[in-house]
């Protein structure tokens, strides 16, 4: 459904991103983790178009997409495809691409139905026409599946964070993107929250064929929840595979440098559990 094909990215000559090739399935719930710094985000951007890869370039379905700079890269069979700047090749992207960013500052004074409204923007049909009904339907969809129908008259400068979150999610869902990009998405939820926004997803991937790509900092939650696990580090691709597959105690110390012992659920899947760099002092010592 997507490839990334030997993506490099820099800024000011210092590179972030070092030659990352992984490809994506539709129904493919893949979680993004590594230490902070080592390019999630940087990747998730260069998905979007936001950012242009000095190297390589990102292939939709057998057609190269728009924006991406073709150097260093041979032998991939892409079509040709229209000027990477138009107004079209944008649009085709902003359908197929539905994206929750890390961070979310509320920039006007809108409502709660009229910021999800905004997920609609890539299907109107002109900027005259305004939002159809079924525009508005979709809304009312994901605000009762999200379970925030009695908030959307509310202002969204009133929110809290987790409230927030929630609603730019909620914006997400109702642009009906064929791949959701979630740049931690969960991270202003307290632990129910996330585990229903997580549950919500999977279903997506189970059900709808939606390709789910979750940047994540919980490897425990990426164990239970995604098909495949990608670990980054220092900008490089340094495993991939299932969560059964990589996530072990010498992998956890090679990523992110800590002591780690790892076992298994009763369904097989890994959980994590860090090692303190030294034993606890007894009760009652000072």
């Amino acid at each position: 459904m997507l490839k990334a094909q030997g993506i490099s990215f820099a800024y000011h000559q210092r590179l972030i991103l070092n030659d990352i090739s992984l490809s994506l399935k539709a129904g493919e719930f893949l979680g993004f983790l590594g230490p902070n710094g080592s390019g999630k985000s940087t990747f998730l951007k260069n998905l979007l178009g936001f950012l242009k890869p000095i190297r390589g370039r990102i292939v939709f379905s057998g057609e190269s997409a728009p924006g991406e700079p073709v150097s260093g890269v041979s032998g991939t069979g892409a079509s040709a495809v229209p000027d990477t700047a138009s107004a079209a090749g944008r649009l085709e992207r902003s359908r197929r691409l539905a994206f929750v960013p890390q961070k979310s500052m509320p920039a006007a004074s809108v409502s709660v139905r009229e910021l999800m409204l905004m997920g609609r923007l890539p299907h109107m049909r002109d900027r005259w026409s305004g939002y159809s009904k079924a525009d508005k339907e979709k809304v009312e969809e994901v605000l009762g599946v999200l379970g925030i129908r009695d908030m959307a008259e509310r202002n969204i400068l009133n929110l809290s964070g987790g409230e927030l979150q929630k609603v730019i999610i909620g914006r997400c869902l109702v642009q009906e993107g064929d791949i959701l990009l979630l740049d931690e998405a969960t991270s202003g939820l307290d632990l129910n929250h996330t585990i229903e926004i997580m549950e919500l997803m999977r279903k997506k991937a189970d059900q709808e064929a939606k390709t789910i790509v979750a940047v994540l900092h919980d490897l425990n939650l990426a164990s239970q929840y995604c098909d495949r696990i990608v670990l980054l580090k220092n900008g490089s691709l340094r495993y991939q595979g299932s969560p059964a597959e990589i996530l072990t105690g010498e992998v956890v110390e090679d990523i992110y440098g800590i002591k780690a012992v790892v076992k298994t659920d009763e369904y097989g899947r890994p959980f994590v559990l860090p090692r303190r760099s030294a034993e606890p002092k007894e009760a009652g010592r000072v």
